[in-house]
């Protein structure tokens, strides 16, 4: 095995041995299995990983084992690298390195089986305490995904829950790539439980969990809320840019707040691979400029992840909103939406088909797999196009993209970029037929000015063609939309139709960048200050007047 080199950096093994190992009970054996000539930079990267981990804590206890020994046998570990969690108590491994962003998970995981706690919340370990039949879950991640860490830690939760009856398996596709293609899982994360799909993405807690009791894909988890409901001066949806911003601006000028979100904290920049246009940093990426801000909102607001309105109305007599979540309910004086918007479907026959087996509105969460010389295409034209097509590029994957118009909509830098790398651009072409058996073999492309259609191999097809707004909630309590489905606001203080109802970010439908997203949400935070403050000052002089009377 090649030498091994520092995988940690000096400042992040204090914080993790801070933070994370100083905080381990009991002692936590860490079996780590490689082949030499099999992943082998994976298998270095992991040894050199766990190896650096055992060396800021006695209770760490890490041995090294080769594929085919007694100990892998005894294991039934087969796949090159492996890594398992205290296995003689719980049946929790990773098939492939955990780097990246599962060096999130893999920190967690190690805690849960230290102290034998999950991240789980009361109602979902009720739901587990249900099973009866054994469970193997299998989630499929890449070390770029920022959704897969959190998938991952409610498979180990439910393990370390149900050790009786559930394992968890946490699978790197580039590693593992027949193993991921003979299941036709090309995107991550995604779920299986006894090999039968049954979640695409980052689930919700509750629908994770039923699939886990019903062996199905759910739509909706049946929720128990008991409880008074939980009383807020403004509850803000939504933990993208705008959200988070909000909710520094509006805890600071005092108001008591929350932020939920449904699914991972960021939004659309989370998956941005590189934001060059950010006041402050010539180039980050974007997962990490999310993190840098949702640090500082936690250290401000409540924030739930995991979290997503079900139901939403207003009081027309005292103005309250009433909202009730998948976990609690809530009363509110005023309400922030920015719930932001979603990836626009690609309509060509076989897009549904092949979605997560080789068709991706994800560069960042599923690129990877494509890396080293994979044939794709990126359908679109704007910002997001040209990253995503760069990005990928940039992995080593061969790419064309194919643009409906004959110029792009993207900035004039990123087009430069896009000419200089050499990428192949079809004009005037769409995506009409995705072809493939298992998983994306091939496209047809026609192109719409010289009115000729054409095959090409493909082994993946990434979309980038506009979004749609998440509109749901602003629906249901009836706020006014424009045509196009986006919250009407008025931009000087970010209120909607609906007195004490705001909207910040891209669900307002303002041009789609961090830095509007963050000025809309620190506008709507201070409107909403300001007429609370004004509202209880009526009420308070209202009283004095009372009382004269």
């Amino acid at each position: 095995m090649a030498e091994q080199h520092e995988i940690i950096p000096d400042d992040v093994q204090k914080v993790i041995r801070e933070t994370f190992l100083s905080q381990l009970k009991d002692p936590v054996p860490v079996e780590v299995f490689t082949l030499a000539g099999i992943n082998d930079k994976f298998n270095d990267a992991a040894v050199s990983l766990l190896r650096t981990l055992a060396g800021l804590s006695d209770k760490l206890k890490v041995s090294f084992h080769t594929i085919g020994d007694a100990q892998a046998q005894k294991r039934s570990v087969t796949r090159s690298p492996s890594v398992l969690i205290a296995p003689d108590k719980y049946r929790i491994r990773y098939t492939g390195a955990p780097l990246g962003e599962e060096g999130k998970s893999l920190m967690v995981a190690i805690m849960m089986a230290s102290t034998a706690k999950t991240v789980l919340s009361e109602e979902a370990a009720r739901r587990l305490a249900e099973l009866r039949d054994k469970r193997d879950i299998q989630v499929f991640i890449s070390p770029t995904c920022p959704y897969c860490p959190q998938q991952v830690l409610a498979a180990f939760s439910a393990a370390v829950a149900r050790p009786d009856l559930i394992s968890a398996d946490a699978i790197e596709i580039y590693e593992n790539h027949d193993l991921a293609e003979s299941l036709g899982s090309l995107s991550v994360p995604q779920t299986f439980v006894n090999t039968i799909f049954t979640g695409a993405g980052l689930q919700p807690e509750p629908l994770f969990v039923e699939s886990l009791l019903t062996l199905k894909e759910p739509v909706v988890a049946s929720t128990q809320i008991s409880g008074e409901p939980v009383k807020k001066d403004l509850v803000i949806v939504g933990g993208g840019p705008a959200g988070l911003t909000a909710a520094i601006y509006a805890t600071r000028a005092g108001l008591d707040c929350i932020v939920v979100e449904k699914s991972n904290l960021g939004g659309q920049v989370a998956i941005t691979p590189v934001v060059e246009n950010y006041p402050g940093f010539m180039r980050i990426g974007g997962k990490s400029l999310v993190d840098l801000i949702a640090q500082q909102a936690s250290q401000y607001s409540e924030v739930h992840i995991g979290e997503y309105v079900t139901e939403a109305t207003h009081d027309g007599q005292d103005g309250l909103i009433h909202l009730k979540t998948n976990h609690a309910r809530y009363i509110t004086k005023a309400l922030l939406i920015a719930t932001g918007v979603g990836s626009r479907a690609l309509d060509a026959a076989g897009a549904q088909k092949f979605y997560g087996r080789g068709v991706s509105y994800c560069a960042t969460c599923d690129g990877y797999f494509f890396k080293d010389g994979k044939k794709v295409v990126v359908v679109g034209g704007g910002n997001t196009a040209v990253t995503d097509a760069l990005y990928l590029h940039n992995l080593g994957a061969q790419v064309t993209l194919v643009h409906r118009r004959d110029a792009l909509r993207a900035e004039a830098r990123l087009q430069e970029s896009l000419r200089q790398t050499g990428i192949p651009v079809l004009w005037n072409s769409e995506v009409k037929e995705i072809h493939g058996d298992k998983i994306v073999r091939s496209v047809k492309i026609e192109d719409k000015k010289a009115g000729t259609a054409m095959g090409m191999t493909v082994d993946g097809v990434f979309v980038a063609i506009g979004y749609i707004p998440n509109n749901e909630i602003a629906k249901q309590l009836g706020v006014e939309l424009d045509e196009q489905g986006y919250i009407k606001t008025d931009l000087a203080t970010m209120r909607t139709s609906l007195p004490h109802v705001y909207a910040a970010g891209d669900i307002t439908g303002a041009p789609k960048q961090i830095v509007v997203a963050v000025a809309q949400g620190s506008t709507a935070a201070m409107t909403a200050f300001e007429e609370l403050q004004a509202m209880f000052q009526k009420k308070e002089e209202k009283e004095m007047a009372d009382k004269k009377t």
